[in-house]
């Protein structure tokens, strides 16, 4: 059985449920567990079917679903609302967001209303622009693949990958959750000390900061996450997961992957039935933490700031 988590599958095994139910049945969808007994699969509805390895006839991938713009759409608008800085505004079809200048997605124009043409979208720019610079900030657009290309006079910075998973339940792994970062939650991201707005801004959604205790208890905290719960435009819950951190001398122990867990849970328990991350190109230890945990490529953006 060549099948990793996360890779998208079809499994066709035996039925062991109501006499007179076909002997065969098959399932399609993301491979969100694969134990040595049990192999779990997320349809693309949410569903999880747990089907026992023994009853398994056939399991294979099969290449991704092609992702549309209008899920592009969809997902990005619940990212940028569980990270959508203090102050927000709707100008010419774009979602601009401002953070006090701290982290590019919080301080940046999203291309938000579909039925805004390209045309129109370019024609607002100046406005983006002076909307920016009124609050001396630099004007910054968040460019989603196959929403928008790269304005002229604009020039763009390296790509971000963003990946989702199935959001499930995930046996618990320590962490502690709170409201609010503290101060060895904070410890782990100094840039935010003077504006913990930044970090607890969400919009129509609830937000968690996880700390993964140390294990030897050398330190308060060994790992840290935030996970913020929003939805999509069809009321799809998303868990975005981001902020991850471990100490440096504890690092490649699992402590990561454990608060990311840790989060996966908060966030399915909230309904959410997908989560998402995001990666800039070369994070390397990062693409291979989240590929351990079943996240997949579903779209890239860049950002781009005027060119003079």
């Amino acid at each position: 059985m060549r099948v990793s988590v996360g890779d998208r599958v079809v499994v066709r095994y035996r039925r062991q449920d109501a006499a007179g139910a076909p002997p065969l049945s098959d399932v399609l969808g993301v491979l969100a567990d694969l134990s040595p007994d049990t192999l779990t699969v997320v349809r693309e509805s949410g569903e999880t079917v747990a089907i026992s390895r023994g009853d398994v006839v056939v399991c294979k991938p099969i290449p991704p679903k092609p992702v549309r713009a209008s899920a592009i759409r969809a997902l990005e608008r619940a990212a940028a609302d569980a990270w959508p800085g203090v102050e927000q505004d709707l100008v010419g079809g774009w979602m601009l967001r401002a953070g006090h200048g701290v982290s590019q997605r919080a301080n940046s124009a999203l291309p938000a209303d579909p039925t805004v043409a390209t045309g129109d979208l370019l024609a607002a720019l100046p406005a983006v622009v002076r909307w920016y610079a009124d609050r001396g900030l630099t004007p910054r657009l968040h460019l989603p693949d196959r929403i928008l290309r790269i304005p002229a006079g604009w020039r763009a910075g390296p790509d971000v990958s963003v990946l989702t998973a199935p959001a499930t339940v995930h046996p618990a792994a320590g962490s502690t959750v709170a409201s609010t970062p503290d101060a060895a939650w904070s410890a782990h991201h100094p840039r935010f000390a003077d504006v913990p707005d930044v970090l607890t801004a969400v919009r129509d959604g609830d937000v968690a900061f996880l700390s993964r205790p140390d294990p030897q208890g050398s330190y308060e905290t060994a790992a840290v996450a935030r996970a913020a719960v929003t939805a999509m435009p069809d009321g799809t819950r998303v868990v975005s997961i981001a902020a991850v951190a471990t100490r440096p001398d504890l690092r490649r122990r699992g402590h990561a992957a454990a608060v990311c867990r840790d989060a996966l849970s908060w966030g399915a328990q909230r309904g959410a039935t997908t989560a998402l991350v995001q990666v800039e190109s070369g994070g390397g230890a990062a693409a291979a933490l989240y590929a351990g945990l079943g996240f997949t490529d579903h779209h890239r953006y860049r950002y781009a700031q005027p060119a003079d």
